[in-house]
């Protein structure tokens, strides 16, 4: 039978769509300097998902932390961008392709959590049709990553605020220790230079902290205080504080490993800028 395959939807826009220029642009990602100091293999990450010039060295940073590792099923989190629904889909694709080659989907992951509450999680292949959300992650896992390793792309529609506490009871009863959660996030959304690395210094110190009222109240805080320009103070708040959730339970600790803007982008427009930062969750 003919797999159903999910082709890249953003290849050209996003990140390079030949195999050898993006392999050679990744490589040169993972060579750039970041420091580590002893940490742990991450059993999470938090990572951007805007286009390689922008975010590519902030995504590196993030996968080298688990650079050379084998996993068994990458859950991918993200709030869609392309299609409005309820609930959290998931991708009926039989794989995932990039220029660097094909992914597949763990349907039977897919399956346990749609038994286990079918009125949250269900099948909805358009919405993952061209959101790049997690599309972009996927040529970094596969640099990065073991070969052998399967995707789950979970995509958030709309949702009542406690969504994260129940999707991280079902996660947290599906996963193993084989597997890897990412969300996919971009932090603030068009604010001055200086005025996003005010907001995002903020917002980075309540994910560390797996602070998730506290991150409540400064998204609310950023919306009432009319920053010039800024509409968000991040794009995905249900996949990221469904992290933080299982972050929190499973006793995890958080490190802050790389920041930066798309106002440190070659000639990039400093007066509305996007923030980028990378977090990732490992046994203490």
């Amino acid at each position: 039978m003919t797999p159903k395959v999910r082709y890249p939807a953003v290849a050209e826009e996003f990140y390079p769509a030949e195999a050898g220029e993006l392999n050679a642009l990744l490589t040169d990602l993972f060579q750039k300097e970041c420091s580590l100091p002893g940490m742990k293999t991450p059993r999470a990450l938090i990572v951007p998902h805007a286009a390689y010039r922008y975010c590519g060295k902030v995504s590196a940073d993030a996968y080298k932390s688990i650079e050379g590792r084998s996993f068994r099923t990458v859950i991918l989190l993200g709030n869609a961008h392309s299609y409005l629904f309820k609930g959290i889909a998931i991708d009926t694709h039989d794989e995932w392709r990039s220029p660097c080659g094909k992914v597949p989907v763990d349907h039977a992951l897919g399956k346990q959590l749609i038994g286990l509450n079918p009125e949250l999680f269900h099948e909805l292949e358009i919405a993952h049709h061209c959101d790049h959300v997690l599309e972009v992650q996927l040529p970094f896992l596969q640099h990065a990553l073991k070969p052998g390793f399967s995707i789950l792309p979970l995509l958030f529609g709309e949702n009542k605020p406690d969504v994260c506490r129940r999707a991280a009871d079902h996660l947290l009863s599906v996963m193993t220790d084989d597997d890897l959660v990412v969300a996919s996030t971009d932090l603030a959304h068009y604010p001055s230079y200086r005025d996003a690395r005010t907001i995002d210094r903020t917002t980075l110190d309540y994910m560390v902290n797996m602070d998730i009222e506290g991150l409540a109240r400064h998204e609310t805080d950023v919306r009432k205080r009319h920053i010039a320009g800024a509409i968000s103070a991040f794009c995905s708040p249900d996949a990221v504080k469904t992290v933080l959730e299982i972050a929190h339970r499973m006793g995890w600790a958080a490190e802050e490993i790389s920041y930066q803007n798309s106002g440190d982008a070659v000639h990039d427009d400093r007066s509305a800028v996007v923030g980028y930062g990378a977090i990732a969750f490992h046994l203490p």
